[in-house]
């Protein structure tokens, strides 16, 4: 048995070298965006009432002879789709490697077909190979260069069934192709306050224990073996995963949850396949809570690199969470063998990150001089400004995701500096977070005797409220949603009065903004230019994105995405909530501002490209519905101006498409 044990892994390890980069051929390729931008796409579609094709399991020896390096392999029916490589660039002939030059693989095809293998070489040199039938135990050698005259088809040898066995017993396929079966990448969060002891995720309808115990292939990335799915950051002992199912299609599916503490649970996953409003399918389940089986988060999450290039690596590489496989050929290898193959594989190919990787940052009760808003280097407070120590609560019964402090004008018709926001995370109410919902911070501001708060909802609604005028230590209620539910009074608690001395004694500014003759803003890369844009929709059609690239380049992402939610309206439909005229705020290469194309994309599917006159600051774009209904200028209205500097301030200097650039040297 160890003998045995020691050669499966031996080939495992040679799998590992050669592990297939490409994603599974039943996922579509992407149409719009790489997918390290978007991992998952849609399902292929229904498909025809027509008999369903038999497919069976191959495993195969092959063996490169051919005196050259192969940087692709496609074995698949004749006269179909080629699929996936079923090798990684690079794989190296027996002269060169003598150690690596043979794998073993396990393949899924329809039955009975005649096949055809096609080799890249690294040289660009294609070879195709009408192979004919293939069965279990077949072994394919590549000999003597390109000339498939050359190449063997043949039965395997004995003694080396056993390893092509442990391959087909173990279940991953080397091109991750699984027919009627969906590869599901899935960020998984537990967030219960609870440790996780099994986890079982399975369509709607479906046998939980038909699948795998998630939690018996957890482990650490010293490879020790996980006990439990522990909640909360990484730091606290808790972990985030990023690797995918092998699941059928289904419109909704289920987690089963068994708590440390004996206690279960079952939760809901409904509309996996659902795209949202920017046609992203949901890439993220965060268990919220041990007792209500709805208070569970399903959405899609933009993060890179976590989750979007951790899932990328997860959906090419078909690492498999759960290590269960659907079954396409039968081999008498041990169960138990099959499960130590299966145990050593999850071990083995637990990436690092997911050991390390922090979930969002929650705001934090208090900040001080080790955080990451530091006082610039020999600050004071300029002449007419003053540090501010407040106390703010937030029981308006909604999360708010921004909120503004700033000073009011004389004339409201000047532009109002809204400063950076002193909370851009989800911050909950006292309901939902009776331990965060109360913040003591510390800002600086001009000295004025009005001053306004702003706040954004989660949900996307605003809130404006007049607080008159502020002074050190006031305390900032907000018992409502509402500018008529904010309470705004001197604070006289002694434990929120020294913590907001303490708050003063560090100088730190809650919200990292330092005031100054010009904003402390963040820096534009080198060989980079900020720009400060409007775009106006009188073309008669709503627009769901606009892209702003150079020209022949790709197309980057929408310069929007950070300040507009959902559509721009027509010039008829505009709203003072929902304008017609909106701004943006993005970082692109100086070099480039020569030769530049706008790419509108209207909500009912349809593009057009505008290519650009040189891109200057403050660019306005007007689309209009008539023959020559595009115009670029350079904005004069101070209005407009102002509108495109309060968006810049707003994302703090950073690109609105959300998009950072690495100086040019």
């Amino acid at each position: 048995m160890k003998k045995l044990l020691s050669i499966a892994l031996a080939a495992l390890m040679l799998l590992a070298i050669f592990a297939c980069t490409p994603t599974a051929p039943a996922q579509p390729d992407p149409t719009e965006a790489p997918a390290v931008e978007q991992p998952t796409e849609a399902p292929a579609t229904e498909p025809d009432p027509a008999p369903a094709a038999a497919y069976e399991g191959i495993g195969l020896q092959i063996k490169n002879k051919t005196g050259m390096t192969i940087d692709e392999m496609y074995i698949y029916p004749v006269g179909e789709d080629m699929g996936a490589s079923i090798v990684e660039a690079g794989w190296k002939d027996k002269d060169a490697d003598p150690d690596n030059y043979e794998q073993f693989i396990y393949i899924v095809r329809e039955a009975g077909k005649d096949m055809e293998v096609t080799v890249v070489f690294e040289d660009a040199t294609k070879a195709v190979w009408p192979v004919g039938k293939l069965a279990m135990y077949d072994e394919l050698s590549l000999k003597n260069g390109t000339d498939v005259a050359n190449w063997e088809h043949e039965p395997q040898k004995d003694d080396d069934k056993t390893v092509t066995d442990l391959f087909v017993a173990r279940g991953k396929t080397s091109d991750n192709f699984y027919p009627g079966y969906e590869l599901i990448p899935v960020e998984f969060k537990n967030k219960t306050g609870k440790n996780i002891t099994e986890l079982y995720f399975y369509e709607e309808g479906g046998d939980p224990k038909a699948y795998n115990n998630v939690i018996d292939y957890l482990y650490a990335a010293d490879g020790s073996k996980m006990a439990s799915l522990m909640p909360g950051k990484a730091k606290e002992g808790g972990m985030y995963l990023f690797k995918c199912f092998i699941r059928p299609h289904a419109e909704n599916y289920m987690i089963d949850v068994v708590f440390d503490d004996g206690a279960t649970m079952t939760y809901p996953i409904e509309g996996w396949f659902k795209p949202d409003g920017d046609g992203n399918l949901p890439n993220e389940i965060s268990l919220k809570s041990a007792e209500d089986k709805y208070d569970v988060k399903v959405q899609y999450d933009d993060g890179v690199p976590e989750p979007i290039d951790y899932l990328a690596e997860s959906l090419a590489k078909g690492l498999i969470l759960d290590q269960w496989y659907p079954t396409y050929a039968q081999t008498n290898v041990d169960p138990e063998m099959v499960e130590t193959l299966r145990a050593a594989e999850a071990a083995r190919l637990v990436p690092e990150t997911e050991a390390v990787t922090e979930p969002e940052t929650e705001p934090e009760p208090e900040k001080d001089a080790s955080t990451e808003n530091q006082i610039p280097a020999g600050y004071t407070i300029p002449e007419g400004y003053i540090g501010l120590a407040l106390n703010v609560k937030n029981k308006t019964g909604k999360t708010i995701n921004e909120l503004y402090i700033y000073d009011m004008t004389e004339d409201p018709e000047v532009f109002l500096d809204y400063y950076a926001p002193i909370f851009e995370n989800p911050w909950l109410d006292k309901d939902a977070d009776g331990d965060n919902y109360e913040q003591n911070i510390y800002i600086i501001r001009k000295i004025a005797d009005n001053y306004q708060l702003k706040v954004v909802y989660e949900d996307g609604t605003e809130m404006t409220a007049d607080l008159g005028k502020l002074a050190l230590y006031d305390k900032i209620s907000l018992k409502g949603p509402t500018a008529e539910d904010v309470k705004h009074e001197p604070d006289d608690d002694p434990a929120d009065i020294a913590a907001m001395d303490a708050l003063i004694e560090a100088g730190v500014a809650t919200d990292g903004h330092y005031s100054s003759d010009t904003a402390v803003l963040a820096d534009i890369p080198t060989g980079y230019t900020g720009l400060h844009l409007m775009l106006k929709n009188k073309s008669g059609k709503e627009i769901e994105k606009v892209y702003l690239f150079p020209t022949g380049e790709d197309k980057g992402k929408n310069i929007f995405k950070t300040v507009v939610d959902g559509l721009i309206p027509t010039e008829d439909e505009s709203l003072a909530e929902k304008p017609h005229e909106v701004f943006a705020f993005v970082h692109r290469e100086t070099a480039k501002l020569g030769a530049m194309t706008l790419r509108v994309r209207y909500a009912d599917g349809t593009e057009e490209n505008y290519e650009l006159a040189p891109v200057e600051d403050y660019t306005v774009f007007t689309i209009k519905d008539t023959p020559d209904g595009f115009k670029q200028k350079v904005a004069d209205d101070q209005e407009d101006i102002a509108a495109m500097d309060d968006v810049m301030l707003r994302a703090n200097g950073a690109s609105t498409d959300g998009v950072t650039f690495d100086p040019i040297a």
